[in-house]
């Protein structure tokens, strides 16, 4: 069939060759010039030019007997010698680009015939029927579509909730946090003596303040209700308040009898005139104290600018006996606070409530007490213990890299107040109380925090700065755009109380033996309060992220590896065989192209280069 195969050079016939040998060799030819087709030789009649010379010929004109140019030899007889000819150009963009898209197909049948994920290679086993191929297709995209479904529920949990709170494995000791603040207030909101000496002076203004405090309705006295401003109704309300020191009788700290003026500090709440244990100064909890009228207060030379976030960040050099806030000593009622108080029933002009006694209340000690509305009723003639039970809620680093709007809390340094230094989801709610009622009323009351120029409310005011506050409140109410989330760091506490009637035996020695009162005085007027933890170590609530980068990492590994067999190698295999490998080839047949075509050059073309 190919008759030229039969000869050599001097046109002797060879010994003879069979038809399926000459394909045999052919087809051996084929794969070394990396065609796809059966090579079939043609006749080529040499010329005379120069790049034919060779010693085996005689003056060029030897008939010569080459391969069609093939694709990968990049080599064409009829530019051959012509160096700035660029191979392949000759070819239709038709056939360069069923060229390329041959050799992508063939690209990725090598990389599934030689990948480590399950089952893909398989589809790339050209042993293997069609239909087999086709079966292992299936299954792997099954396989991926399984993985993609639950990477994706995987992801929806994430996107819908990324914060999970849970235990610290480590309990918290009860020296890194500081003891509540305690503020008590008397009910009576003016004692009867000074009532007294105001009705015998008989001064208007002091008569319109009185109204003020102890009257439910309408002042009577409209001719003087701007006549006086906020000076004038915190000195009136120091004067005929119940002050610490008519208040406290007696005061013991951790077992050991203490002055309850070096304790206590008079603080005026929405309760009118209290007093506070361990809250921090005005200078460490306002941004402006200036602003904030303050009372006769005391505190230790060494004030600690404590925060739940900061914390106690150097415990070694903190002396708990001339610094505040105090910290606990340990956990019982013999190492908290106890006190005596004093009624004083017969002083009662007007109450608060409809009932004598005292309000209570502990509070975190950068916190402004909501006294009236979450005060406890405490009256005369009982023991009460209040056993606390601190809650911390910490944050991991992590958390800060979450929106917000999805892990619903602020860092210290997120959200700043205008009146407080410190960020507490308390404070905030104060500041949006003043900010709100101002808005509706153009006054601010008393307790809330508020710039020295802007107006105290007084009776006429009241309605209006009520309804703010309970517009405010309410959980569906209209002007509460504050945002006022929890602080990723809050110490709360709370507490568990037992009462009991007290005894007419009472040993009142254990607040010391200069303590001498009348046992019926006693029963009407006087109560003992306990202030204590009821262990000395307790569980933290530490919020964190729901996935972290590991999390995610193991669980969408996992997945892709229980269905694919996919592996941290198995990206590595991919960026292989797009980059490496392709660039390796390229090299090699760059290479390969080079060297054929100095052999064409410097040695001359053979009658069969298929034979070499």
């Amino acid at each position: 069939m190919h008759k030229y195969l039969n000869k050599d050079l001097s046109g002797k016939k060879l010994q003879s060759v069979s038809k399926s040998k000459k394909y045999s060799i052919l087809r051996l030819m084929g794969k070394m010039l990396k065609t796809d087709s059966i090579i079939r030789p043609r006749r080529i009649q040499a010329s005379t030019v120069n790049y034919l010379d060779n010693n085996n010929f005689k003056n060029g004109v030897q008939p010569v007997y080459r391969l069609p140019d093939a694709p990968d030899l990049k080599v064409n007889i009829a530019n051959f010698g012509n160096k700035g000819h660029i191979p392949g150009s000759n070819r239709s963009r038709k056939e360069q680009t069923k060229s390329i898209t041959g050799k992508v197909l063939l690209e990725l049948e090598h990389y599934c015939d030689k990948t480590t994920l399950h089952g893909l290679r398989y589809v790339g086993d050209t042993s293997l029927t069609v239909c087999e191929r086709v079966f292992w297709l299936l299954s792997f995209s099954v396989a991926i579509a399984f993985a993609a479904y639950y990477i994706s529920n995987i992801y929806q949990k994430w996107n819908s909730s990324p914060v999970i709170i849970s235990f610290s494995p480590f309990d918290a000791q009860l020296k890194s946090i500081p003891f509540p603040s305690v503020t008590i207030c008397n009910m009576n909101q003016a004692k009867k003596t000074e009532v007294n000496k105001i009705k015998a002076d008989g001064n208007p203004l002091d008569m319109k303040l009185l109204d003020d405090i102890c009257n439910g309705n309408d002042s009577n006295h409209n001719n003087y209700t701007e006549q006086y401003d906020w000076t004038m109704l915190r000195n009136f309300l120091i004067r005929v308040g119940n002050s610490c020191s008519d208040m406290l009788k007696a005061c013991k700290w951790s077992s050991d009898k203490k002055s309850c003026e070096d304790l206590f500090n008079n603080d005026l709440t929405d309760e009118g005139l209290c007093c506070s244990f361990n809250r921090l100064p005005p200078t460490k909890i306002f941004r402006n104290p200036n602003d904030i009228s303050l009372l006769n207060q005391t505190y230790p030379e060494n004030v600690y600018d404590w925060n739940p976030e900061i914390g106690f960040s150097n415990l070694e050099d903190y002396d708990d006996e001339n610094m505040v806030p105090k910290r606990p000593l340990g956990a019982g009622a013999h190492l908290g606070l106890s006190i005596l108080l004093d009624a004083q029933v017969d002083e009662y002009y007007c109450s608060s409530t409809s009932s004598i006694g005292f309000k209570v209340i502990i509070s975190n000690p950068i916190e402004t007490p909501k006294m009236a509305d979450f005060g406890t009723l405490l009256s005369p003639g009982v023991e009460a213990r209040f056993s606390i039970k601190p809650s911390v809620r910490e944050a991991s680093a992590n958390l800060r890299s979450v929106p917000i709007k999805k892990r619903q809390c602020y860092f210290a340094n997120e959200r700043r107040l205008v009146y407080y230094r410190s960020y507490t989801q308390t404070n905030c709610n104060l500041e949006c109380q003043s900010n709100y009622t101002y808005e509706k009323c153009k006054c601010i009351p008393y307790y809330l925090p508020r710039n020295k120029s802007i107006k105290a409310c007084g009776r006429r005011d009241r309605e209006c700065s009520q309804d703010a506050k309970e517009n405010m409140e309410k959980i569906n109410g209209n002007g509460t755009s504050c945002s006022c989330l929890p602080g990723c760091f809050e110490l709360v506490f709370t507490d568990m109380k037992s009462f009991g009637q007290l005894s007419k035996v009472l040993n009142i020695t254990t607040f010391g033996d200069d303590v001498v009162i009348n046992t019926t005085y006693l029963m009407r007027d006087m109560a003992v309060v306990h202030f204590f933890f009821s262990n000395s170590q307790f569980s933290k609530l530490v919020k964190d992220e729901l996935y972290g980068f590991t999390e995610i990492l193991s669980n969408v590994g996992g997945l892709l590896g229980l269905c694919m067999g996919f592996s941290f190698l198995s990206v590595v295999e991919i960026l292989y065989f797009i980059t490496i490998k392709r660039l390796c080839c390229w090299i090699r047949g760059k290479r390969k192209n080079n060297q054929k075509i100095e052999m064409l050059f410097n040695s001359g073309v053979s009658k069969y280069p298929f034979m070499k």
